[in-house]
């Protein structure tokens, strides 16, 4: 039975979506700060299979938590939760690690679906998996970028970018799939492993990331190409200028 640690200060709000949770078979723990979050993460039997964590905590942001989970290499699903709406908000959530980013209010069956595909993704023994065995490096070369995908460094204008987990695989995605047109839900589904993805912004969210990231104007982007009412593009170099009619030539 999987182990939802819920990190909520509001009792009220902690009360309902914990009942709900529990409702679908889960083991829920609640925690009211980010402290005792981060230590119910490291302690907690049975171990933590998923965190469902508000973004304003009295002391310690969720913002705060999140980072602090990756950085001690765990790769725990975090869903974040919260009331701000700014596009930056949602950035600086994903920055910190998050893999889904609901805002309130939102509809309790997104979530219950948003969880399900997260905890389906990945089992608790792969939380933390011992790393592969070196292979041959694997790299691309884009506009003024380079990315290594073995070693994770990446460099953006010269400059060393940090990228999170699902930057990376979702870069490495597009990559493999070089000039084909992907759906958002394609890309929920092999990237970020939802077998019924939820509607929601987040690939927009990253894609606007990484447009700011690597591309040299993000409001006129070569390489993540937006395809309207499908998905996005990925091409490593510029589109080729249109050939000129044989009058023009002329």
């Amino acid at each position: 039975m999987p182990h939802i640690l819920l990190v909520e200060d509001e009792q009220h709000l902690a009360f309902g979506i914990k009942f709900n949770l529990e409702a679908e078979g889960y083991t829920v723990t609640v925690a009211g700060d980010g402290p005792s979050a981060l230590e119910l993460v490291s302690t907690a039997v049975p171990p933590v299979d998923l965190v469902v964590l508000d973004l304003m905590l009295p002391g310690m942001s969720g913002y705060a938590v999140c980072e602090t989970i990756r950085d001690r290499g765990d790769t725990l699903p975090v869903v974040m939760l919260t009331a701000r709406t700014l596009v930056e908000d949602r950035i600086r959530g994903f920055d910190s690690g998050a893999d889904v980013y609901l805002q309130k209010p939102f509809d309790l069956e997104e979530l219950l679906s948003v969880i399900r595909s997260l905890l389906s993704r990945r089992s608790r023994d792969d939380r933390t998996a011992e790393p592969a065995e070196a292979a041959p490096t694997a790299s691309v070369r884009f506009g003024s970028a380079e990315v290594n995908f073995d070693t994770w460094e990446v460099t953006s204008r010269g400059e060393p970018v940090k990228l999170t987990t699902l930057e990376m695989k979702l870069l490495k995605y597009l990559v493999q799939h070089e000039g084909k047109v992907l759906s958002r839900e394609e890309l929920l589904t092999k990237v970020w492993g939802m077998n019924r993805p939820p509607a929601t912004r987040t690939v927009d969210t990253f894609m606007l990331n990484l447009r700011k990231t690597f591309e040299d104007d993000p409001s006129r982007p070569v390489h993540f190409l937006s395809v309207r009412g499908t998905g996005y593009r990925f091409v490593s170099g510029p589109a080729a200028p249109p050939r000129p009619s044989p009058d023009q030539a002329l």
